[in-house]
């Protein structure tokens, strides 16, 4: 019907039917390129600016969008759309991430993605009471530009000002955070710390790396990174093929489209909300609950194939979906944890972009098993199990400090315990938890070590 669907309106029918699934997948493209190169901005000039630049791509396809005289402005625009969208989530996540002490990481995986939820809920009322699919463009645009209103009084991470040198603006941001929370002030970084966040010539017993241009993708070429990045790629590509496959098998529910939408989002949340208790417990941490869930979410997948009853195809689907939600949350935080400071965002976005093929691959897949669901099921189940057998070579990072650079990370697959940078310090010792961003700067001084202890860092956070 012209007016209120992109079908009637761009006249999409007939043999330009082939069109609306493109959207789709252009959108996953868009996704694709803006998590490329938002990873190196905010690698390269800070997550802050990363974050305002992904909104004003959001601002200008948002727009254009609902303006769209054609298909192919249409598809422009959704293009922009997947791209601002993906610079917004990738850089927004780090940067929360690097705010956060090792105690309190566990937020994150749990509270992003409860908060997506609630805005898949929020848009069956706002399409129920807005059918025409140009006004209800506008108003999603409108939502969601609310995430900028509030960017002016954000600050930098500090963990990223420290890992390319900028120690002074590190401690006032930290200074910032104490202040807000009524907590002591963390002392400053050693006044012989000069502008590239190097010491002066206190010591020549030890050196510092210089850390003023961030790391480098080549860092993922060395043995300590290299695994570890082809196992996560390897779990993005695995998760979204199955979770997007799944939704291709799902069976006939008997609910309305407004209905199965809210119970998509609602299904998921308790398993968001055990995701905290899940990943910070002693006996299960990052490793078992991706792991279990991914193990999980296979078998689901392939029990699926047995299930003849309506309602227990039900209880199948949404199990599965609730399982693959967890293994969702899990991944976002441990592959965060996984990679250092200075090519983190880098890191996620090559992750995320094995994720979004994942997702484009998975309807090719399942066409190819029209006449034979069961096996094209397996297919899709099949890398969810590889992918939890794979998690085993990983480390554990619950309680674990971030890394800043490679030379925090062992040779032997697991992060040090000497904090963000595995410097010796004069006597040939390392402080036991050293961590924060004066790290570097303090490391080779037993007596500026303390500036990098967890206890400075936390007490602004």
């Amino acid at each position: 019907v012209p007016g209120r669907s992109i079908v009637g309106d761009f006249k999409l029918e007939c043999e330009r039917h082939g069109k609306i699934p493109l959207l789709g997948l252009l959108y996953f493209v868009g996704y694709a390129v803006g998590v490329l190169v938002s990873g190196s901005i905010c690698d390269m000039i800070g997550r802050r600016w990363a974050y305002l630049l992904g909104y004003a791509v959001i601002g200008v396809g948002g727009f254009l969008a609902p303006l769209a005289s054609s298909w192919t402005v249409y598809a422009c625009a959704r293009i922009m759309l997947g791209a601002g969208v993906a610079s917004v989530g990738l850089s927004s996540y780090v940067w929360a991430m690097e705010f956060l002490s090792t105690s309190t990481r566990g937020i994150m995986s749990w509270l992003p993605s409860v908060a997506f939820s609630f805005g898949q809920i929020l848009a069956t009322p706002l399409a129920y009471f807005v059918p025409e699919w140009r006004p209800y463009l506008v108003w999603c645009q409108l939502l969601s530009l609310l995430g900028v209103t509030y960017w002016c009084f954000l600050r930098e991470s500090p963990q990223w000002l420290a890992s390319v040198g900028r120690m002074e603006e590190a401690h006032e941001v930290l200074c910032t955070m104490a202040r807000t929370n009524g907590c002591a002030e963390p002392p400053p970084p050693p006044d012989d710390c000069d502008e590239d966040g190097e010491l002066g010539s206190v010591s020549t017993a030890s050196t510092i790396p210089d850390t003023s241009t961030g790391g480098s993708l080549r860092d993922l070429c060395d043995r300590r990174l290299r695994l570890r990045i082809c196992i996560m790629c390897f779990n993005w590509f695995s998760l979204c093929f199955a979770f997007y496959g799944l939704s291709f098998f799902s069976p006939n529910q008997p609910f309305s489209i407004y209905t199965a939408n809210v119970l998509s989002a609602l299904v998921p949340m308790p398993f968001y909300v055990s995701a905290p208790m899940l990943v910070d417990a002693g006996w299960c941490g990052r490793k078992g609950a991706m792991v279990g869930s991914s193990f999980a979410g296979g078998v689901l997948l392939m029990l699926s194939t047995w299930c003849r009853s309506q309602w227990l195809s039900l209880t199948v689907f949404y199990a599965a979906n609730g399982a693959l939600s967890l293994a969702f949350a899990v991944l976002y935080c441990w592959s965060a944890e996984l990679f250092p400071t200075d090519i983190r965002a880098r890191c996620m976005s090559i992750q995320s972009v094995f994720a979004r093929a994942g997702a484009m691959v998975s309807p090719f897949v399942v066409d190819l098993g029209r006449a034979d669901p069961a096996a094209a099921l397996c297919i899709v189940a099949a890398p969810c199990l590889v992918a939890g057998a794979l998690d085993l070579l990983l480390p554990e990072t619950r309680d674990m400090p971030l890394p800043a650079s490679i030379d925090d990370i062992s040779p032997w697959l697991t992060v040090t315990r000497s904090g963000p940078l595995k410097t010796p310090l004069l006597n040939g010792d390392t402080p036991d938890h050293v961590e924060g961003p004066f790290a570097h700067a303090a490391s080779s001084d037993p007596l500026k070590a303390t500036l990098a202890t967890s206890t400075a860092y936390r007490s602004a956070a």
